[in-house]
């Protein structure tokens, strides 16, 4: 049998420092909020487990190299294929969800959920490998002293978890738009936001019922070239998503003139958005709206119009 390159003691507390920096590193970029995913419990669990899984492949990465192990490496592409296969089971199990939810996340949003579920697995994987490769280094540079060696290798998977925490954060809606109370009237049966036609309610207890508890919001881009992002359908349901797990909308199954939907004023470049809240706080519902992240597929889109305004 060949003898391994690295000493045991120096492979077994590589490995350990790396798994467990890989596993904080993971801890680093996972959101506890309402507004992110994901919010269940057992969701936290599985993230911290595959984290762990995630440092020890990245953790044994440089040994495998080192000892030409080559074979070794081929469970980097297994876990690789793992997170994909439990992106695309994410995927389902929100669209699943997503039947029997009085306002759907739509298909955009989930999209873009599964996407990012999928980008901080790596995370793990890169911070284990980085200081794996740091720690080994440095013991055989200077010597197996595992004060400075776990010091360098936390270093090091800091700036991996910094660097992943700052490309995967996310824009909201406050960045690029200004979120503001508009007004709800009814001409006869039609609803109106602001001038602009939204629907047509029939019903004369519901008509009552918008003007004494329903909300419109106008969200105004800070600059033309955002119309797009917000003009953008998946954008659109995924604000409405975000102020309904918020504080609720009130309305049952069978109640369908009790609309949540959004309508684009062309004249002044902006969205408008009709909604029936339990909890009727403008000032939270605009900071919920405003929080709302963009959407990857939402960007870019009509990012010319500018080059159209007179």
């Amino acid at each position: 049998m060949k003898e391994s390159v690295l000493d045991e003691a120096l492979f077994r507390h590589s490995f350990l420092v790396a798994v467990l920096l890989g596993t904080l590193c993971r801890l680093l970029v996972l959101r506890i909020s309402d507004r992110q995913y994901p919010t269940r419990p057992q969701d936290y669990i599985e993230q911290i487990i595959m984290a762990g899984l995630t440092s020890a492949l990245g953790g044994i990465a440089l040994p495998a190299l080192m000892d030409k192990e080559f074979s070794a490496l081929t469970f980097l592409a297994v876990g690789i294929q793992q997170f994909q296969g439990l992106s695309k089971q994410e995927k389902i199990t929100l669209n699943n969800i997503d039947e029997d939810e009085l306002v759907p996340k739509g298909v955009t949003y989930i999209e873009e959920i599964a996407s990012t579920y999928e980008v901080r697995s790596y995370v793990s994987l890169f911070a284990a490998l980085c200081s794996s490769i740091g720690y080994i280094l440095v013991a055989k540079r200077f010597g197996e002293n595992i004060l400075i060696c776990t010091a360098v290798a936390a270093i090091l998977a800091l700036i991996v978890g910094l660097i992943f925490r700052r490309i995967l954060r996310r824009n909201s809606i406050n960045d690029i738009a200004d979120i503001k109370e508009a007004k709800l009237y009814f001409d006869g049966p039609i609803m109106k936001v602001n001038d602009v036609v939204i629907t047509n309610i029939g019903l004369k207890q519901t008509r009552e019922k918008f003007l004494k508890d329903g909300i419109a919001l106008e969200v105004v881009p800070k600059d033309e070239k955002d119309f797009g992002v917000i003009n953008d359908l998946g954008q659109r349901d995924a604000i409405i998503h975000n102020i309904f797990i918020h504080t609720g909308i009130d309305r049952d199954i069978d109640e369908h003139d009790i609309v949540s939907t959004s309508k684009v004023d062309l004249k002044t470049k902006s969205v408008l958005i009709v909604f029936m809240p339990i909890l009727n706080d403008m000032n939270l519902i605009k900071q919920v709206a405003g929080s709302t992240p963009i959407l990857e597929a939402a960007k870019g889109k009509q990012s010319n119009y500018k080059y159209l305004i007179k």
